[in-house]
């Protein structure tokens, strides 16, 4: 702002002496008041500054055509501001009236920019633009794409350095409701922040999020009419829809799902295309449930001349499961003294007293004991915690308001303001 009123301050000096020599060394007085001699000296183009009470020279303002230079004889803009300093231009306003600004950019074409943050060095962490506000309900840096139609977006930042940002927005303030960055845009088809990782090899991020805080949210998104999708993932040239998660928490994932962990839910089952009708009808089959952590085997095995047969089971068995339990089943003819003779040892177990030659169906389960079971075991019943206590997963089903869901269900933070 200081580099500003020194700029306007030489411009009305300099009009105002526009037609004076800067050469010569006097002028006639017009009437019989006393008018001081203005010496004065200075290479064309240079704007002049006084340099004493009566005499001008030049100044740091530079004039070539239309542009004005400051510490530059080739100004590459209307205005174009060099320095060694740590900063360039310098905006501040001490008003408190809304939308008060330091620094105002606009531009009309309908391909510019209204401000431009350019850094040049390919190292380090620099920063195209950098915002940081204090307040404690305040935004680092805003953007606001008004266009009702377009391909518009509310903030983009590029950044050519091995370790800079495209925009890296900082809200210093430890409390409220602050934004390191926030993006908005009124576009029907506009984006409130948009990331892009334009390499085509190795492992960039087009956004991530990172939080320092054990009960902070790296990413979160509100579907805040309460419709529509709260998160989509799209792949390839052809847009296909691969993920999706909507506003009433249902989710849909195209590929397979890897859990490392458990897995809790309030039902189960496989959904496919019905086999005798698959153009126009599902099928859908429950998840066998147990309040063990049980694994089932089954097989059938033909009996040999004696009414005997062994069942050979998966190397793996007794390192997986432990308390057996066993079905048998004769098949073609009745088996009333069919029995268990040898239990599971060598991971097989031996089959008598059925007809000779006939089949017998058998059927083995197995709780596991392996090392991830042994340290997870599932808690059949258990207390809710104190704080959800008198809430429900499903509130509707036992005749209660909404409000009344469990905090298992509801988001772990509250919704960010809207702007």
């Amino acid at each position: 702002m200081k580099s500003a009123v020194l700029i306007l301050c030489i411009l009305s000096v300099a009009l105002a002496l526009a037609q004076t020599p800067t050469n010569t060394t006097s002028t006639a007085p017009t009437s019989s008041t006393s008018t001081p001699v203005i010496f004065g000296h200075g290479a064309p183009h240079f704007i002049p500054i006084w340099t004493s009470g009566s005499s001008l020279g030049n100044s740091i303002l530079f004039q070539a055509g239309d542009s004005i230079g400051v510490r530059t004889t080739n100004p590459q803009a209307t205005l174009d501001v060099e320095s060694t300093g740590v900063f360039s231009i310098w905006g501040a306003t001490s008003s408190t009236a809304p939308f008060a600004a330091g620094v105002i950019g606009q531009s009309a074409s309908p391909t510019g920019n209204a401000v431009v943050g350019e850094a040049t060095a390919t190292t380090g962490t620099n920063n195209g633009v950098f915002g940081r506000s204090a307040s404690t309900n305040g935004i680092g840096v805003s953007g606001d794409a008004t266009a009702a139609s377009g391909v518009t977006a509310g903030v983009f930042g590029n950044s050519d350095s091995e370790s800079g940002a495209g925009v890296n927005g900082n809200a210093s303030a430890s409390s409220g409701f602050t934004y390191g960055v926030f993006g908005r845009s009124n576009s029907t088809t506009g984006s409130g922040v948009f990331g892009y990782a334009s390499a085509t090899s190795g492992s960039p991020n087009a956004m991530v999020g990172f939080t320092e805080s054990p009960n902070a949210v790296a990413g979160q998104f509100v579907a805040h009419s309460g419709l529509g999708l709260i998160l989509q993932g799209i792949s390839g040239s052809n847009q296909t829809q691969v993920f999706f998660v909507d506003a009433s928490g249902n989710g849909y994932f195209a590929g397979n799902l890897n859990i490392t962990g458990n897995l809790s839910k309030g039902s189960g089952s496989f959904k496919i295309d019905h086999p005798l009708d698959p153009a126009n009808k599902y099928l859908s089959h429950s998840f066998v449930e147990s309040p063990d952590m049980m694994n089932v085997y089954n097989g059938i095995v033909p009996l040999d001349a004696h009414g005997s047969a062994w069942v050979e089971l998966p190397d793996y068995f007794q390192k997986l499961n432990r308390d057996y339990r066993y079905q048998l089943t004769s098949i073609g003819a009745p088996g009333p003294n069919l029995y268990v003779a040898e239990e599971i040892s060598g991971n097989r177990f031996k089959v008598s007293g059925g007809k000779p030659r006939a089949k017998v169906s058998w059927q083995v389960t197995g709780i596991r004991h392996d090392a991830y079971a042994n340290a997870n075991r599932i808690q059949v019943e258990e207390q809710k915690p104190a704080n959800q206590r008198g809430t429900y997963l499903h509130p509707e089903l036992f005749g209660e308001p909404a409000t009344q869901t469990s905090a298992l269900s509801a988001s772990p933070g509250g919704a960010p303001q809207t702007r």
